[in-house]
């Protein structure tokens, strides 16, 4: 397609120049704008360039705020990759919409029906409407689904349309999503961040609200428990933190109150689904499941899965638990089944199916594989049986001798493929490098199935691409979506929220047993990584200002001592603590700067920081959003913006002066914000372990082997352990190794102190659950009292005594206590309250992984 917009001086519709082949949604073919297209292009006009300019770099700062993220697999492994979001909205008027509207509540009960019928009594094979190799061909279907209950009287709740618009304004389906259908939550994130952005044009639009779809969704999860009702426990189970569902499903479990669980949150027991918590099971009434039918259960599925739940099954046969969508709906959204699906409207519903697919042919018939040989020019080709992330195949693109082996493969195994004619997509206008400009569209439309009907909600997720082929794929391939407004005649509903009703009853309590312990695992790990980057950042910044300082390095003995400390927490090399001052290797100036953007040092900033935001995403339904946003923030500033052997030293000094302010912003919210349950002490038992671990590195690698002027030494240390203030305020300007040692390991009221950090640790160990009564102390509190025994114990003075070796020997035999004791403390309360979270390991499969 070849884009002849001239630049404009304003994002004018009215200049706006349509492709003259394709359907336009904004302009008609004699070009004239469509009329529920003029709120938008008057306040496009009144904005000019530069106004529209801003309100691009809003949007993608709200998007970058909000941490609006998806992960997508390439060559390279798993990319987290941003959100991409138009400034320009897509706007379908009210009689097109009610005319598709009918159309999808119609197609959701047809899929229903085709479910129903292909779980049970088979209707359509024995009828020889849809070829029974469709079904027994289908490597994806597994006996055990056969007869599987359904929950409500329905086993399709939430289903996905993919749909695109002919040139003659006609729209056609081309897949569907009856599985657990993605986009949702993005969807709603479009919408909360255009409606910021256009408050104005949303209202002059009369766009119809999301709002009552979710509220809908959200009364119909509840409504399907099978007992307690009035406020029964719905969890939305997630393929995990590292799934390409990540960010949406912590979004909608925020977003609609939902209980965000893995397959190791959960267990069976006696035909029951229940929550793994550090208080004990608690029952689960309802599952929205986001996990692969195949996965939902290692005994009767999939035994290699690590994310469903052993013993799933019996209990949806029990009707203990309400699955959604049921077990086995993955076969509607069979490709394969779309060339059936209008003779099984005729036989099921009795009506003609009113939204057609497009034209598709299934190649385990001969007469359609022969059609499809003979006409490949004009197909794509996707596999018969799974919905994946890899596009359709279009031979026409094709070498000579690759269309020659798919060839081969369609003729060696017929019933592996379907092949689609090729559709040419509307387009729709986009703001980018200055102008406006047509690009391709498709839309992913959302029906709710109840006991009231089918629900459509009112818009779309819509996706453009300048690239019509690049539509084919799934929506988590990275392309610009779009907020898709649907215009109503009547005035918008107003009313409907997602807040409680206010008579609502509520049984007041303030426990916190009720985290589950892969969650705690995951605050506890994310408190120790964002105290072990506040410890790095205070270490490099203290040593990169004296080596940024007017001294000869020779003249400064503690640089030596900070390197050392450096090596020992992971930061740099060892070798270069060691042989590093003597000309052999880079340069300090240079070898500091570069390390902070050093990627291999596995325990190094950047690592670190890396653990953090991962962490924090596996949990981000459990942190506040301002903490949240933080975090983001701490991630990519550090990793799009990190220092380079060069830099000015004083860059590389605000930078890193900038990202302590970030890691204290952090503790600060964490430590403000957050509810004293046991969700705040496994966060605080992970930043007290990693502070006193890190102090005690620091100490022994710096004031254990006296040097002849110490001074100097403590000031290092007093700065990187943020004392010096405390320190000056009792003592001047005299600086010593008693009081120095005093201060950073048994004062107990020093907040960087080793004794502190011991009674913190003591202290929140004694308030986390125990379970049955046992005698004596577990196996972690005894850890801790040895430990704060020997900080209680210790004198500061005979610490700080030198011996004839030239070192401090009572001082260097309690750090290495702590030193080994702190590791075996980590692991007694990983084995106490987390080691039942199960493995943490990556299991990878062959194949591209099935996408909704």
């Amino acid at each position: 397609m070849v884009l002849t917009s001239p630049v404009a001086s304003t994002p004018s519709l009215g200049e706006y120049a349509a492709t003259p082949d394709r359907f336009d949604e904004c302009k008609t073919p004699g070009g004239k704008l469509r009329p529920h297209w003029q709120p938008v292009a008057n306040y496009l006009q009144s904005l000019g360039n530069q106004g529209m300019n801003e309100r691009v770099a809003t949007i993608d700062e709200l998007v970058h705020e909000n941490g609006t993220t998806f992960n997508v697999d390439s060559e390279e492994g798993r990319l987290v990759r941003p959100w991409r979001l138009s400034s320009i909205p897509l706007v379908i008027d009210s009689a097109s919409w009610a005319k598709l509207e009918a159309g999808l509540a119609q197609r959701t009960l047809l899929l229903e029906a085709v479910l129903e019928d292909l779980l049970g009594e088979q209707r359509l094979v024995k009828e020889k409407i849809v070829p029974p190799d469709v079904l027994w061909a289908n490597p994806y279907f597994q006996r055990a689904y056969h007869q599987m209950p359904s929950c409500g009287g329905k086993r399709l709740h939430i289903t996905a349309t993919d749909i695109a618009r002919a040139t003659d304004g006609t729209w056609w389906v081309t897949s569907d999503r009856t599985r657990a259908p993605s986009g949702l939550g993005y969807l709603l994130e479009n919408r909360i961040v255009t409606t910021r952005v256009f408050p104005q044009v949303v209202r002059q639009c009369n766009t119809r609200r999301l709002a009552s779809f979710f509220d809908s969704l959200r009364n119909h999860l509840r409504s399907l428990a099978p007992r307690m009702r009035d406020n029964p426990r719905v969890a939305l189970l997630t393929p995990g933190h590292d799934s390409y569902r990540e960010f949406e499903d912590a979004y909608l479990a925020r977003y609609l109150g939902l209980t965000l669980v893995e397959g190791t949150d959960l267990a069976a027991r006696g035909g029951q689904l229940n929550l793994k918590t550090l208080g004990g099971l608690l029952p689960i009434e309802v599952l929205w499941r986001h996990v692969s039918d195949r996965k939902c259960d290692p005994l009767e599925l999939d035994p290699d899965s690590i994310e469903g739940v052993t013993g799933l099954l019996r209990s949806v046969r029990e009707q203990s638990v309400a699955v959604v969508n049921s077990i086995g709906s993955v076969m509607a959204q069979t490709p394969a089944l779309l060339p059936f699906l209008p003779a099984a409207s005729q036989l099921l519903l009795g009506e003609p199916l009113s939204l057609p697919n497009v034209a598709t042919y299934w190649c385990g018939g001969k007469k359609e594989c022969d059609y499809v040989l003979n006409n490949l020019d004009s197909l794509v080709i996707r596999p018969s049986f799974v919905v994946s992330g890899v596009p359709p195949v279009a031979p026409s693109t094709l070498s000579s001798s690759a269309r020659d082996e798919l060839v081969a493969a369609i003729k060696d195994k017929p019933r592996e493929f379907v092949a689609q004619q090729k559709l040419a997509h509307s387009t729709t206008p986009i703001w980018t490098n200055g102008q406006l400009e047509p690009w391709f569209l498709a839309l992913r439309c959302f029906q709710l199935q109840t006991a009231n009907g089918v629900e459509v909600l009112p818009g779309a997720l819509a996706r453009v691409s300048p690239r019509e082929q690049e539509l084919d794929r799934s929506h988590a391939s990275g392309h610009l979506t779009m907020d898709c407004w649907v215009s109503s005649t009547q005035p918008i509903d107003t009313e409907t929220t997602l807040l409680p009703p206010a008579d609502a009853k509520i049984v007041l309590k303030r426990s916190g047993d009720e985290l589950p312990s892969r969650v705690a695992e995951h605050l506890f790990w994310l408190g120790r990584y964002a105290e072990r980057a506040e410890a790095i950042t205070r270490l490099l910044r203290t040593t990169i200002v004296r080596v940024a300082g007017e001294n000869e390095l020779r003249d400064m003995p503690e640089i030596p001592r900070l390197l050392a400390a450096l090596a020992a927490i992971g930061q740099i090399e060892p070798g270069y603590a060691v042989t590093g001052l003597d000309g052999n290797l880079p340069r300090v100036e240079d070898m500091l700067p570069g390390s902070i953007m050093d990627r291999n040092q596995p325990r190094g900033l950047q690592a670190t920081i890396r653990s953090i935001v991962m962490n924090a995403s596996a949990v981000r339904d459990r942190i506040s959003i301002d903490a949240y946003r933080i975090i983001q923030r701490i991630g990519s500033d550090t990793m799009e913006k990190s220092s380079h052997p060069g830099e000015n030293m004083g860059r590389v000094i605000e930078r890193l002066n900038l990202l302590i302010t970030d890691l204290l912003a952090f503790a600060g919210v964490a430590s403000e914000s957050t509810t004293r349950t046991h969700a705040w002490r496994f966060l605080q038992l992970g930043r007290r372990i990693e502070r006193a671990d890190q102090t005690a590195e620091l100490l022994d690698a710096t004031l254990v082997n006296p040097v002849g002027n110490e001074t100097s030494v403590c000031e290092g240390v007093l700065d990187a352990l943020d004392s010096m203030m405390t320190y000056r305020s009792r003592y001047l300007n005299l600086v010593r190794p008693a009081p120095t040692i005093d201060l950073l390991v048994t004062d107990e009221t020093n907040p960087r102190s080793l004794s502190f950090q011991l009674h913190e640790i003591a202290a929140l160990i004694s308030q986390l659950p125990t379970g049955a009564k046992i005698v004596g102390l577990g196996a972690d509190e005894k850890i801790a009292s040895r430990m704060l025994h020997l900080l209680r114990m210790a004198d500061p003075v005979q610490l700080s005594e030198v011996s004839g070796n030239k070192n401090r020997p009572h001082l260097e035999r309690l750090l290495e206590q702590l030193i080994r004791g702190l590791p075996s403390l980590s692991d007694a309360i990983a084995a106490r309250y987390l080691i039942h979270t199960g493995t943490t390991q990556i299991l990878t499969g062959v194949g591209t992984p099935e996408l909704d």
